[in-house]
């Protein structure tokens, strides 16, 4: 695939990745939105009740004061409707209803309003009774007064008109004391609502609505707290919150008390409610950044492996095309009548034959080991040797080529357990490799030095040269098949690019290991341990 492509695939796919990291991101951020804004609302309609429930106490209390009665506390909390809306409104219409207060059957009375129509209507006013106690009317009354005009005699009735029209005195003296109270010593919240009864009101509240969240709160006249659980550190950010109602909405005698709440932890609140579908939504986003990821590596990595498949068979086309063409030059002279008839020549030219064949077949034998190796496919003959003896052979049979080229190799075998289980064949094989490659990449006068060393484990081989080097990016790659180490245009380095990935290879089928050290234009480095017992 041509590096152009692959770079537009690359554009496509990082733009398509971030197309959807900025939805997530816009999404994410949108449920946050939401459901910050449905927190608020929650909050305000929690804090409107709070303040109904609490006005209703207090229109209690004055009741209660009034008529020397006991307030039923479970009453006041299920009776959501404000009785002061209604005595407002009949305060400021001059319209004040009458009342009668009748004992019903659960021995608990009841204050229903009455016209002057001679009919009992529903409750103040059409909502749920405010249950008192110890006020009692005896009998029971029918269902509707036009029942009693025909039930009872004109003088019953007459009684009963007298009862109800003393209810209704005594009601709208009760409204009387109620608003008086409230105009000449003002609400004064502080003096009878404690800070367990409205942490408890408030909780009550925001609890029904599915908010637990810790909070602060504080009850604020003319900016002073007048109630507050907050501490010192925390009143001013009390009052920065936008959460916030008037305690007493139906007062317009006195300035308005405001009851602030506030969360310190709204936003780890919200996180937490939303956590599951933010995770899910990273962990999927990630996953798709890694698949990403590891998509671009996959591409380049078979870009590379194409790259180094064309090289190899650039280099074994070149590799097989020098010796064909030696052992035809060689075919031809033999069959030349001149040297034909020369012993000696022909021999010559035979040895040439030999050792250009024999250099082919060892070609093709390593590209077929590889290949078993990658298959599991080969058998080690694995036998107690002697690494020094094998270090020896392999330096022999490399000391002519790197004498040729003006060099030297030393050799330091400073191991003093040099005996271990391994195959013979394949280890000699390794160090040989690692000596020619040592020589192939020393442009100038070669200096190679191979010394041993042991510890209880095993034994190390360090093999160093005075070659090219390499970046730490070819460092990455020379373990791989068919890669080698560039070196310009010209093919003036043989092989395959099998050598380094053979003795990895080996190695690992001897549970060795292979490390190396190296920098450009100051030489390698190589690293080799393999235990007594593989």
């Amino acid at each position: 695939m041509k590096k152009n492509r692959i770079w537009i695939i690359i554009a496509v796919m990082a733009s398509a990745l971030a197309g959807i990291v900025l939805v997530q991101v816009f999404w994410i951020n949108n449920v946050l939105v939401q459901k910050e804004k449905l927190f608020d609302y929650q909050v305000n309609e929690a804090l409107h009740t709070a303040a109904e429930k609490i006005e209703t106490k207090f229109a209690a209390k004055i009741f209660g004061e009034a008529y020397g009665l006991t307030i039923i506390e479970d009453s006041l909390y299920t009776y959501a409707p404000r009785i002061s809306d209604s005595i407002m409104q009949r305060v400021m219409e001059s319209q004040m209803k009458d009342a009668i207060i009748a004992k019903n059957e659960k021995n608990k009375t009841e204050v229903s309003p009455f016209t002057g129509n001679n009919e009992i209507q529903g409750t103040i006013p059409n909502r749920p009774v405010v249950k008192l106690q110890q006020i009692e009317i005896d009998g029971s009354l029918p269902e509707s007064y036009s029942d009693m005009e025909n039930n009872f005699t004109p003088q019953i009735i007459e009684g009963l008109d007298k009862q109800f029209q003393q209810g209704s005195d005594l009601m709208k003296k009760t409204v009387d004391q109620f608003y008086i109270e409230m105009i000449s010593r003002g609400l004064q919240p502080e003096r009878w609502i404690d800070t367990a009864y409205l942490s408890k009101v408030l909780k009550e509240e925001l609890m029904n609505r599915g908010i637990d969240a810790g909070f602060n709160y504080g009850v604020l006249k003319d900016n002073k707290y007048l109630i507050t659980n907050a501490s010192e550190g925390v009143k001013k950010e009390l009052l920065m919150t936008q959460h916030k109602a008037t305690l007493f909405p139906s007062n317009i005698f006195s300035e308005p008390d405001y009851l602030f709440v506030d969360f310190p932890n709204q936003k780890n609140y919200l996180f937490q409610s939303v956590w599951m579908l933010l995770f899910g939504s990273l962990l999927f986003t990630a996953i798709i950044i890694v698949v990403f990821t590891y998509t671009i590596h996959i591409l380049y990595r078979q870009k590379k492996l194409s790259e180094i498949k064309s090289d190899f068979i650039n280099n074994m086309t070149h590799e097989f095309k020098t010796p064909l063409a030696t052992i035809s030059l060689a075919v031809d002279a033999i069959s030349n009548p001149i040297i034909i008839e020369n012993k000696d020549k022909i021999l010559h030219y035979s040895h040439i034959i030999k050792e250009e064949n024999r250099r082919m077949n060892g070609q093709v034998e390593k590209v077929l080991q590889m290949a078993m190796l990658d298959r599991n496919q080969i058998n080690l003959s694995k036998d107690e040797i002697d690494i020094h003896d094998i270090i020896v052979r392999a330096v022999e049979n490399i000391s002519i080529l790197i004498e040729e080229k003006g060099g030297k190799i030393h050799t330091e075998l400073n191991a003093e357990n040099f005996e271990l289980t391994g195959d013979e064949v394949h280890l000699m094989n390794v160090i040989y490799n690692l000596l020619d490659n040592a020589n192939k990449y020393s442009p100038e006068i070669p200096e190679i030095v191979v010394r041993t060393e042991n510890n209880k484990f095993g034994i190390f081989i360090y093999v160093k040269d005075n070659g090219i080097g390499m970046t730490q990016e070819n460092l990455k790659m020379i373990f791989e098949k068919f890669y080698r180490v560039p070196t310009g245009n010209i093919h003036n380095v043989k092989g395959f690019g099998l050598g380094l990935a053979y003795v990895k290879a080996i190695l690992d089928a001897h549970n060795g290991t292979i490390n190396v050290i190296s920098q450009p234009d100051k030489g390698s480095e190589f690293k080799i341990f393999i235990p007594f017992q593989s």
